[in-house]
């Protein structure tokens, strides 16, 4: 595997679980660039903020998103077809309205991020002019943007961690019904080893898209 590791894969001596064979802190791990380091190799211009680009964007998607609600209006009814009577419009309607939802969810998704670098200040230089775009944006959208502001500050300030993390924490093999020795002690786990890390892995991602969060 080259420096900073061995091909072999380190597994503990009572279970399967996969450990990595990197490790940061042995003496011929490579060394790994700094944030600073990081920051100094991206241009210049990456960072500079434009009232004129940022307020576009922001029309862009919100007229997007307008100019679909009117075109969906336009073919589409809001009110169901009878099934009994024909099933083929009901089928219809209910696809119609699906695409409907998932290119509704795409456009607006523009918005949510334009207010999402409003909370970082990365929307112009004024973190007063930030704040009030990111909370009509947000507002418009039902995240309540201070609250959010706040507690996701605190999520990239402690992230991943087990205690402090207000988001993404990593589970801990208690919450993913482990025992000391890995044995599965709950539904959830077992279920993880019947269907195996790959497929159980493709379920999780499809739960979180079409289930929710």
């Amino acid at each position: 595997m080259g420096k900073g590791g061995q091909q072999a894969v380190a597994v503990s001596q009572n279970s399967n679980v996969w450990k990595s064979p990197y490790n940061p802190k042995a003496k011929n791990a490579p060394e790994l660039p700094t944030k600073g380091q990081i920051k100094a190799a991206i241009p210049a211009e990456c960072f500079n903020r434009s009232y004129f680009w940022s307020l576009f964007y922001t029309a862009r998607g919100l007229a997007m998103g307008a100019g679909f609600v009117y075109a969906t209006s336009q073919v589409l009814s809001t009110d169901m077809p009878n099934a009994l009577e024909d099933p083929a419009q009901l089928a219809g309607w209910v696809l119609g309205w699906s695409l409907y939802a998932f290119w509704m969810g795409t456009i607006m998704t523009g918005p949510w991020v334009i207010a999402h670098e409003c909370g970082h200040g990365a929307f112009s230089d004024s973190q007063d002019f930030n704040d009030l775009v990111g909370f009509i944006l947000h507002q418009a959208l039902l995240v309540p943007y201070y609250a959010w502001q706040y507690t996701h500050a605190k999520h990239h300030r402690r992230t991943n961690h087990l205690e402090d993390g207000e988001s993404h924490v990593p589970p801990t093999k208690e919450d993913n019904g482990l025992g000391e020795n890995y044995e599965r002690n709950t539904f959830y786990a077992a279920w993880h080893e019947a269907m195996g890390d790959g497929a159980f892995a493709a379920f999780q991602i499809w739960s979180h898209l079409f289930l929710g969060w």
